[in-house]
């Protein structure tokens, strides 16, 4: 009997120190993430892909290539706009409230492209065009985040932190630079990491 407590108790142990550490099942992983190569996808890029490898150990290797229209996702993770993607959405649906609009978006596109909509970053792009500027999100096919298994939970976290004033930032420091060390600056200055 007491070596089925010990057995037990140890088994509990493993599990609880498993759970503590929920990065660890994503180390030594390699993770695509998609930017559309401006500036502002290319900044918020560099801060995501230095996060993710900070909290988790995945290597993320940043993809270059046009946004999509249909609000899907061909790799792990995009960056899409709310406007484009409700655009997408057909209907003509575009609403004035951004949170009413996300919450659309993200149920309409988990049903039917089976693709998750992550919460939403302070920043609005793309910058250069204000008046067509909307929340940027980050989004992943569903099948992508059965792979990573804490990929939502560190992307959310990045929530309401990348703003535009962190975007523009990260863009000067990065011209000319190393943008992996201007990220990682940034992050920390920000407390993240």
């Amino acid at each position: 009997m007491t070596n089925k407590l010990a057995a037990l108790l140890s088994g509990s142990v493993l599990l609880t120190a498993l759970a503590a550490s929920p990065g660890q099942a994503c180390v030594g992983r390699i993770l695509n993430l998609t930017i559309d190569g401006s500036p502002e996808q290319k900044a918020v890029g560099q801060l995501m892909a230095t996060y993710i490898n900070e909290r988790t150990g995945t290597t993320v290797n940043l993809v270059e290539k046009k946004q999509s229209t249909d609000g899907t996702c061909a790799t792990d993770v995009c960056i899409q706009y709310l406007k484009p993607a409700l655009a997408s959405m057909g209907g003509g649906e575009q609403s004035q409230d951004e949170k009413e609009g996300y919450a659309k978006a993200k149920e309409y596109y988990l049903e039917n492209k089976s693709v998750v909509w992550l919460k939403p970053f302070a920043f609005k792009g793309p910058l250069a065009d204000q008046a067509g500027a909307s929340i940027a999100v980050p989004i992943a096919p569903r099948d992508a985040l059965g792979k990573f298994p804490v990929l939502d939970r560190v992307i959310n976290k990045l929530s309401g932190m990348v703003s535009d004033t962190m975007v523009h930032e990260m863009i000067q420091k990065s011209q000319g630079g190393d943008a992996a060390a201007a990220a990682k600056e940034l992050l920390k200055a920000q407390k993240l990491i």
